[in-house]
């Protein structure tokens, strides 16, 4: 019986240390996965100082409408998520992330194919992706985003220009003015 008495008592303290330990703050713990943000390219981290809601105005149809977009940055900071008419129709997503040090993006867009576009240029208030390659696309004939470039005016204004192509050539450019909401 005393025998028991020890087994369960030693049982009772296992579970009860059990029990302490998963109740305990994890900051005290060493985080085996914890993982320094990545820094990117330059224009990388310019566009994550975008992360929030913007508010601004283009030209659709001939008539003036309002347009937002959301900036996320995710994986670890590797990428900046850019949602263009978040919750409508019309929505698209872009993702910007370096290729082997210099920002590239993928444009998943609204008619069904998803241009890749590459760093053209940049300077401290403007960045330009153009074109490189596509899916989904046949740049001979399709429609498709061929390039756009940020005017960052100051931190919380900037002007998009979106280069559309088909048959080749050039077919539109929609400028969006954009003011920083949160």
């Amino acid at each position: 019986m005393r025998y028991l008495t020890g087994i369960a008592v030693l049982t009772v303290l296992l579970l009860s240390s059990v029990l302490v330990s998963s109740f305990a703050d994890p900051s005290d713990k060493p985080d085996e996965h914890h993982m320094s943000p990545v820094t990117g390219s330059k224009e990388l981290e310019k566009l994550k100082t975008l992360v929030g809601t913007w508010q601004g105005t283009t030209v659709m149809d001939g008539k003036e409408m309002p347009v937002s977009v959301i900036y996320e940055t995710s994986s670890n900071g590797s990428i900046v998520v850019e949602t263009l008419f978040p919750g409508t129709p019309h929505e698209m997503v872009s993702v910007y992330y370096d290729e082997n040090g210099k920002l590239g993006m993928t444009h998943y867009c609204a008619i069904g194919n998803q241009p890749h576009m590459t760093l053209d240029k940049s300077s401290d208030t403007e960045i330009d992706l153009v074109f490189a390659s596509g899916t989904n696309l046949d740049t001979k004939k399709d429609h498709f985003m061929h390039d756009v470039s940020f005017d960052f005016k100051d931190n919380n204004s900037m002007v998009q220009e979106w280069t559309s192509f088909e048959n080749g050539k050039e077919k539109e450019v929609a400028t969006f003015t954009f003011t920083k909401a949160q």
